[in-house]
């Protein structure tokens, strides 16, 4: 039976875990080189309330532009199938996309927003999704993808600790015991979990994901990238993301990097919010220019 979606106030609910807001009537004549639509994946066990302070932002920035949100568990990003996962992303597809540019009266102008490994695996299953809808001969289309705090190291022995820590961060607050028995508990979960997919030959999902976001016959080229991070990030090193960065390069997406001072795990906007907002609509710009 589905799970009833949690209350996300100006939204409404597409499925449990996809929502959309439709953009300022007001603003119905803005600059036709902003977005039509804003994607955002949000991170694990992100709650409403934390994640609108980023559609808040965004709808500063861009007052006509419709904004969906995909909130997921860390335990999904892990845990669920591939076809499920594929699943739960088909009603954004549905929304955007009835036909492979949009509505059929004009093409969409897309920026995607992924959060933390959750964002990007959620993101990397619509770019499947969208396949899936309209033939493995189309891309998303999308104008600039924003990676906030995601990807990092894809190799599980030394990023476990890293990933029990942020699963048991988004569920220390359901159990009455002591932080680090959550995370050991979360850390045992994800050992089992490895050993099992492993011994099934199962694609970890992580790993999937950053297969699929630069595999140039899945995401199209035709698009920028923008990486938001920093050295102090307690779940994704910052090295780990940079050596990300430079596959990007050897592949050939366009891409720009902005590193923040000393600001954590996915709280670059909460630390820095006029930087941070002004590098997203830069890069907007830059983008829209381009492609």
């Amino acid at each position: 039976m589905p799970t009833k979606p949690v209350p996300f106030p100006g939204f409404t609910a597409l499925s449990e875990r996809v929502y959309l807001r439709d953009g300022h009537e007001s603003a119905k004549k803005a600059p036709p080189n902003d977005p039509t639509t804003i994607i955002i994946f949000g991170w694990g066990d992100g709650m409403p309330k934390h994640v609108s302070k980023y559609t808040d932002g965004f709808h500063e920035l861009f007052p006509s532009a419709r904004i969906l949100v995909v909130l997921s568990g860390t335990l999904q990003a892990s845990n669920q199938p591939l076809e499920a996962r594929i699943e739960a992303v088909m009603p954004v597809i549905d929304t955007v996309f009835p036909t492979p540019t949009g509505d059929g009266l004009e093409d969409e102008r897309i920026l995607l927003h992924a959060m933390s490994n959750t964002g990007g695996i959620f993101c990397a299953a619509a770019v499947v999704a969208y396949q899936r809808r309209h033939g493995a001969d189309k891309m998303l289309p999308h104008k600039l993808l924003v990676c906030d705090s995601t990807p990092g190291s894809l190799d599980f022995a030394s990023q476990v600790g890293r990933w029990s820590r942020a699963m048991a961060v988004g569920t220390s607050k359901f159990f009455p015991w002591p932080f680090i028995i959550t995370q050991g508990l979360w850390y045992a979960f994800l050992w089992a979990n490895f050993a099992w997919e492993y011994m099934r030959g199962s694609e970890p999902s992580g790993v999937w994901a950053n297969r699929v976001m630069n595999d140039t016959t899945i995401t199209t080229l035709d698009s920028s990238r923008l990486y938001l991070y920093s050295k102090e990030d307690e779940i994704i090193g910052w090295r780990d993301l940079e050596e990300n960065v430079a596959q990007v390069k050897t592949v050939g997406y366009q891409f720009e990097t902005q590193m923040f001072e000393g600001s954590p795990h996915v709280g670059h906007m909460r630390l820095h919010p006029e930087q941070y907002w002004n590098r997203i609509l830069g890069c907007w710009k830059e983008a829209q220019a381009k492609h």
